[in-house]
């Protein structure tokens, strides 16, 4: 698939666009130390591949039907880390690597699953493959493993319940100290040397976990260049949109419904009755259940809690008093989540986002003395060192990732067939990917536009046509209601057809 890529699409193009960061800035994961620790993807010369791999569960039948778990499968996803992150969001670039039954991951283990895929990793990292357009064998290693909780721990070895003693795969804090701030020193970090002495505790071990190491990556056991301490980073989007963002809506909303700011019923005609725009109207959230006070949590997916705690301000903040400690919480983990979405940093907001977080956490404890922290608060507090060895965190998260599972639970609503169920989907997949492949453009337009009409400049009033004349000669200009480009959006445009391929740099037409 990657010669195949490199061959007929303008792949390399886009790796050749990436420019080098500026000293101290943190713009992508090769300003991470990991990245430049690695001895492969450090050493300058020959072009490198770094590919990033994901990790997931999907369950294509009814979660809440008869026929749960018996269809359930792992899938594995690729794509390139040398891309550019603007041109990642589409899923078409997303690659499938692997698609297997749960079942027979939980009976086999990773390692005799996943074999195939290590093989072909193993010869991309030893041998590399001939590309036709450089002219020569290209290496390619992996670089890291997107993937949440559950998965990541299960692919690294380290226990997978996170109600045991040790549930932080970053530190060997235990379940009593997550009380403690990391910020404070108490916990000594994982390390690639100290992560391998609890592996072979373990394996010449009478099989009892160490330090909650329970096995080997199999990864790691392939793989020369790939360690799972460097490899696998943390996941916004489990953290904090499905994690924090959910338990802390559902504890400060509750505290202001017995204060008696609002009832449940307000807010639920807020959320119904909001003029949402733009991402908002696809992002929009549902109404929070009546059981959330019991549940603590007020469900949702990532997008959607993303936006109610973006608007919550404008919904209901006119009926909160100045200075209430809920309304505080949630005004800081508004500003936690938008710096942890950075696109990029510095030495000083890294420290500014370290400050923040131990402040919300610090603010919290006060209002809610009684609420226990959950593991996911824990991690969180690692995102400011982990920062600078991944690079802003929200390139390696799995939002996209998760976006392709459509696709596949698409595919089974269409065929209704679960016969041979991996087969059909690894088929319709490759199917998809041969269209994107033969079309002109694999990578998204740098110009998106809609309804494009074709406007004679005779038709135009004088004032108009003096104008088009000193830009122009041409005597048809091109009117649509939007265009997108890949550095700004502009509305209502009029430009003519020879300028209309270089929009980036065309300055308005105010016709």
């Amino acid at each position: 698939m990657l010669q195949t890529m490199f061959n007929n699409t303008e792949l390399l193009d886009k790796i050749r666009e990436a420019q080098p960061s500026p000293p101290g800035v943190y713009m992508s994961h090769e300003d991470g130390t990991y990245f430049k620790e690695n001895e492969f993807l450090s050493a300058v010369g020959e072009l490198k591949l770094s590919l990033i791999l994901y990790v997931d569960e999907i369950e294509i039948a009814n979660p809440l039907g008869t026929a749960r778990k018996i269809h359930k499968f792992c899938a594995v996803y690729w794509i390139l880390a040398n891309v550019p992150s603007k041109y990642r969001s589409s899923l078409h670039i997303i690659q499938l690597a692997l698609l297997c039954k749960v079942t027979g991951v939980q009976r086999c283990g990773y390692e005799s699953v996943f074999s195939p895929l290590l093989q072909d990793l193993r010869t991309l990292e030893q041998d590399g493959i001939f590309i036709e357009t450089v002219g020569q064998c290209i290496r390619s290693i992996v670089l890291c493993v997107a993937a949440d909780n559950l998965a990541a721990h299960g692919l690294t070895g380290f226990v997978q319940c996170f109600r045991g003693q040790y549930v932080c795969r970053f530190c060997c804090c235990t379940t009593d100290q997550l009380s403690s701030e990391v910020s404070d020193g108490e916990f000594s970090m994982r390390t690639k040397a100290c992560h391998d002495v609890h592996v072979q505790n373990v394996l010449q071990g009478d099989g009892a976990t160490h330090f909650g190491v329970k096995s080997a990556c199999a990864l790691s056991n392939a793989l020369q260049h790939f360690h799972p301490i460097t490899g696998f980073p943390p996941d916004i989007l489990h953290n904090f949109s499905e994690g924090i963002v959910p338990t802390e809506l559902a504890l400060c909303i509750s505290e202001m419904m017995c204060c008696k700011y609002f009832a449940l019923e307000y807010l639920t005609m807020k959320i119904h009755t909001f003029p949402y725009q733009h991402s908002g109207r696809l992002d929009k959230p549902q109404p929070i259940p009546k059981t959330f006070e019991a549940k603590l949590s007020i469900g949702g997916n990532g997008h959607e809690n993303a936006t109610l705690l973006k608007l919550l301000p404008l919904m209901v903040g006119s009926k909160v008093p100045e200075g209430d400690g809920a309304w505080a919480i949630l005004m800081d983990l508004k500003e936690d989540v938008q710096l942890v979405l950075s696109p990029s940093f510095t030495d000083e907001s890294i420290q500014y986002m370290q400050t923040k977080i131990s402040d919300h956490r610090q603010v919290l404890r006060e209002v809610f003395p009684g609420f226990q922290l959950r593991p996911k608060h824990h991690y969180v507090e690692h995102y400011p060192e982990l920062t600078k060895c991944f690079g802003p965190l929200v390139h390696l998260w799995t939002m996209r990732f998760e976006g392709k599972h459509c696709f596949f639970k698409r595919v089974i609503h269409d065929t209704h067939n679960f016969k041979n169920i991996l087969k059909t989907l690894a088929t319709r997949h490759q199917e998809m990917m041969a269209y994107h492949l033969s079309v002109p453009s694999f990578f998204r337009p740098h110009i998106q536009t809609a309804s494009v009409t074709s406007v004679p400049v005779c038709t135009l009033p004088l004032v108009a046509k003096g104008f088009i004349d000193t830009q122009t000669d041409s005597q048809n200009i091109y009117s649509t209601s939007k265009v997108q480009s890949m550095q700004k959006e502009c509305l209502s445009l009029q430009v003519t057809l020879e300028d209309f391929q270089n929009l980036a740099e065309l300055n308005r037409y105010c016709l």
